[in-house]
């Protein structure tokens, strides 16, 4: 299972990215380590604003690109924000 989303930033910007591992993901990005998206060094992760399931990586990468490239549908599928520590706490307590 692959989950495609989207984060919002402090600086009220928008990372799209694609994961099998949300938790892990999403704690890379806070961290800001080497594993981190290189924007997302420069522009601190705050909020979860989409996020959803994809039953194949092909499907999941579709849909990343198709976020990236269309503005509108972006800002279709922004909903409520959720804290990303939240999302992480939520994430490993299904493990």
């Amino acid at each position: 299972m692959y989950f495609v989303y989207i984060i919002e930033t402090e600086d009220g910007t928008y990372y799209t990215g694609m994961t099998n591992d949300l938790a892990r993901r999403f704690q890379e990005h806070l961290s800001g380590n080497s594993k981190s998206a290189a924007y997302l060094k420069m522009h601190k992760p705050e909020y979860v604003v989409y996020m959803t399931e994809c039953s194949t990586r092909a499907d999941a990468m579709c849909l990343e690109q198709q976020l990236k490239k269309d503005y509108n549908l972006k800002m279709e599928r922004i909903g409520p924000r959720r804290d990303i520590r939240e999302v992480i706490d939520t994430e490993l307590s299904y493990r």
